[in-house]
This record gives C-alpha cells, structure tokens and sequence, in this order.
C-alpha cells in the first residue's frame, strides 16, 4: 500500500501529464496521470493545467486509491493513471467529483 504525503502535483506541460509521488516504505513511487484521465473528471474536451490541477485535487483520493492499486497489482517504480482507469467497474467511480469549471 502506498502512502502519501499530500504533497504539491506537477504538471508537465511537454509530456500532457500531471505527477504526484507515493512512498512504499522508504522508496519513492512516480505516479502520473494523464490529460485524458484529468479531462475525464471535468468532462470536457481540454482545460487549461490550473483548471487540470483542480481537477486531480478535487479527485486526489480516487487518483491515489488507483495508484495504490495499480502498485500493490505490481506496478513498480512509477505508476500510469489513464482514462481507462476511471471506466473500470471496480472502480467506485460515483465517488469521483465532477469538477464545475467555467
């Protein structure tokens, strides 16, 4: 399981991904979420990145519950959140917040 520090996400504008770090013990776990996976939760066709980085705080725990799960099922080093994730039964995806952005 993975712990997080709340730390302050990155967005790297070049690579249309945003990244937040996970600690498994003592070793530290890159976790990325795409544009895509952001847009999702905001259910629009594109956003600006402050308007992406609402998205994902207003959605950190579902992001960092996937990061978790896709890290205990062996994921290692870093973690990739894509769309596809947030479609996913398993998922208690009604717990995802829809953004209201103008």
């Amino acid at each position: 399981m993975l712990r997080f520090l709340n730390e302050t996400p990155v967005y790297d504008y070049e690579l249309e991904r945003l990244r937040f770090v996970g600690l498994d013990r003592e070793q530290h776990v890159v976790c990325r979420v795409t544009k895509d996976a952001l847009l999702a939760c905001i259910d629009r066709d594109n956003a600006s990145a402050p308007e992406l980085m609402a998205a994902f705080e207003t959605n950190r725990t579902l992001f960092e519950d996937i990061a978790s799960m896709e890290h205990a099922a062996g994921a290692r080093g870093e973690v990739y959140i894509e769309r596809y994730h947030l479609e996913h039964p398993w998922l208690k995806v009604p717990t995802m917040a829809i953004a209201s952005l103008p």
